[in-house]
């Protein structure tokens, strides 16, 4: 498989991509609203995006806390490419950016794993498999039927 990443740097650009990605993930990505504050939250953060013959098939959003802590905000890959290294490329030039930014740190939110939810197994296995390990499942963040699952990986 042959695809390119680049950095994207117009806000209207990354709110487009945003949009077109995740309103096509349903599973993982299924309250309008929150595409919504998705799709307006990235035009301010760093954002690399990955593309096959033009076609926007996956991104990363990231941000940092404190001058230390970068946090993934949010990501995703065209489902038809999951399992190709699109996700493991797209998160290496986060973590990249994170370090040159002087983070000791990452983390992201996703669902807990005390739900049994078959999208997001994969999406743990995906975040185990770049290097991330369970710190806190968080039941007041979101709520009783989405809890907030934080995972954290050293990187300093």
């Amino acid at each position: 498989m042959n695809f390119t990443i680049q950095p994207i740097e117009n806000p209207q650009k990354k709110s487009e991509l945003t949009v077109q990605l995740l309103s096509n993930l349903p599973q993982w990505f299924g309250s309008p609203e929150s595409v919504k504050e998705y799709a307006q939250g990235v035009k301010e953060h760093p954002f690399y995006a990955a593309f096959d013959k033009g076609v926007c098939i996956g991104f990363f959003s990231g941000k940092i806390h404190y001058n230390r802590t970068g946090e993934i905000y949010v990501c995703a890959v065209d489902h038809k490419y999951h399992y190709q290294g699109i996700g493991k490329s797209l998160y290496d030039m986060m973590e990249k950016y994170f370090k040159k930014q002087k983070c000791i740190y990452v983390v992201v939110k996703t669902l807990s794993d005390i739900v049994d939810y078959e999208p997001y197994k994969s999406t743990h296995r995906f975040y185990k498999s770049v290097g991330f390990t369970e710190l806190i499942t968080l039941t007041e963040m979101w709520d009783e039927e989405n809890p907030c699952l934080i995972m954290i990986k050293s990187i300093g």
